[in-house]
């Protein structure tokens, strides 16, 4: 009689790990073990928010409607000069026919200022030139019921500019921020960062240092940077903390509270106000003041941000959101878009939703500052550039492109051993859905695999056979992305 050997065999497992927190913000700060292996340690240049990877955020070249009875039909903006390096949002209020005109001004590389008008012919003539030798400071302003905007910098005096006229204020000193508050002028001059000046005229024409009062700020909080009125008083954002300012209609009086002393410098140009909040970048990461108390906001990626090398921030809010033009670093040997350029000012774009949380990255554009032309017609969200895109302004997108140059989208895992500690596993199979064509990269201690994926509309289960103990996993996207449903299908012994 003969009897069947029996041949010990390895058993297995089979099991699926699902990858559904992709809408998560990553975080690269914490230690890969501690975390939810289902979540992101890296991601740019995708939109999370759905539970998809999607394009991310982008800029194309800006485009505006040729009038007011049609918003839908846009034409491509022609822009003069080829270092455009500061745009602003203009009204004008034609008195003559009762109806406000909206324009876009900025700043080019001959010293010129531009107005485009927003809804209407674009006269290529609409050019004031100046002297300014470098980009001056530009503030909006009031003046004799009029929209205009007051311009101080090195070069030249003060220029307040309006859709019909232009002065020259030969009196007055250089400017920081300026504003009116309850009739009277309130200012942050360049000579004397450390007091507030007002003036009971508020006509900046008549500017005259004889008439001006001087408020002095000489505490730790530092240098004055920006004044802003906000829920009927006075902020003053400093290098190091926040002051307010009660002042009243009838008296010389005025209240100061000092509200918030920061541990890490705030940086001037990403202060930004959406409805009763005001954002800001400080070195310690970003913060949210509602009035009276800064709280911060914690995006999971402040360990990204750039501590010393954020000067030249640019924040806005619009639409519920809050975007930061700022330097970041991924710390991962890579170089995307303007990284490339060694000189590169600011790499990354952060879009943070105002009412859920939740955080978008793009990267590799170096945008110079960010604002928002404003107008109950059809507001936009425009951007100026440093390096080869500094000729150009940029309307936002979500089509993960740069002036028709698709951005490199990732998405990164954290380490994962997927529950399963000091066990061998082989990964057999990867489940998505992907639209487009993407790449799906599989690192353990043991192997690592890349796995081209061609776009279907439909589920696609793809064979890898990547043998570890520990994994990490890559989404990957040149151009369109649109990925879902991602699962890892494993053995284990």
């Amino acid at each position: 009689m003969f009897y069947r050997n029996q041949v010990p065999t390895l058993k297995t497992k089979k099991k699926t790990f699902i990858y559904s927190l992709f809408a998560t913000c990553p975080d690269d700060e914490k230690d890969d073990f501690v975390q939810d292996g289902r979540r992101g340690k890296r991601s740019y240049n995708f939109r999370r928010a759905n539970g998809k990877l999607e394009n991310g955020y982008g800029f194309s070249a800006l485009k505006c409607p040729k009038s007011t009875s049609n918003l839908t039909q846009e034409e491509e903006v022609k822009l003069v000069g080829d270092n455009i390096s500061s745009i602003w949002s203009f009204k004008w209020h034609n008195q003559t026919d009762d109806t406000n005109q909206y324009y876009m001004m900025y700043y080019n590389g001959t010293n010129n200022f531009r107005f485009d008008n927003l809804f209407g012919e674009r006269l290529l003539s609409l050019t004031i030139p100046c002297d300014f030798t470098q980009t001056p400071i530009g503030c909006p302003y009031r003046y004799q019921g009029q929209d205009v905007m007051v311009f101080s910098g090195e070069g030249s005096p003060l220029k307040v500019i309006g859709a019909n006229f232009d002065f020259t204020v030969e009196s007055a000193p250089k400017l920081i921020s300026i504003c009116t508050h309850y009739d009277k002028l309130f200012a942050i001059t360049a000579g004397a960062r450390g007091s507030l000046v007002y003036t009971d005229n508020t006509n900046i024409l008549e500017w005259d240092d004889t008439m001006t009062k001087h408020i002095e700020f000489n505490d730790e909080r530092g240098n004055l940077n920006k004044i802003l009125s906000f829920n009927d008083y006075l902020y003053l954002f400093r290098d190091f903390g926040i002051t307010k300012i009660s002042t009243y209609s009838t008296k010389e009086e005025f209240s100061i509270s000092h509200l918030y002393q920061a541990d890490g410098y705030i940086y001037p140009g990403s202060i930004a106000s959406g409805g009763d909040k005001i954002f800001f970048l400080q070195r310690g990461g970003l913060k949210i003041f509602n009035g009276s108390t800064t709280k911060s906001i914690t995006l999971e990626c402040d360990a990204l941000l750039a501590r010393d090398d954020n000067q030249k921030a640019s924040g806005v809010c619009y639409e519920g959101k809050y975007y930061l033009a700022c330097r970041l670093n991924f710390n991962d040997g890579e170089k995307v878009g303007c990284e490339n350029n060694e000189n590169f000012v600011n790499n990354a774009l952060i879009v943070y939703n105002q009412t859920s949380g939740e955080v978008e990255i793009s990267r590799g554009m170096d945008i110079r500052s960010l604002t928002v032309l404003n107008n109950p017609l059809k507001s936009k969200l425009v951007a100026c550039f440093y390096d080869d895109n500094k000729n150009k302004i940029g309307q936002i997108e979500k089509d993960g492109k740069l002036f028709d140059l698709s951005l490199p989208k990732v998405w990164t895992s954290v380490k994962t051993d997927f529950g399963h500690a000091g066990k061998l596993k082989k990964i057999k199979k990867v489940h998505l859905i992907s639209e487009h064509d993407c790449t799906v990269v599989i690192k353990s201690e043991r192997q690592e695999k890349r796995i081209s994926v061609i776009g279907k509309s439909e589920p696609q289960s793809i064979c890898t056979n990547v043998l570890g103990e520990v994994f990490e996993v890559s989404c990957l996207a040149e151009g369109d992305a649109k990925i879902s449903n991602f699962q890892i299908e494993f053995l284990e012994s």
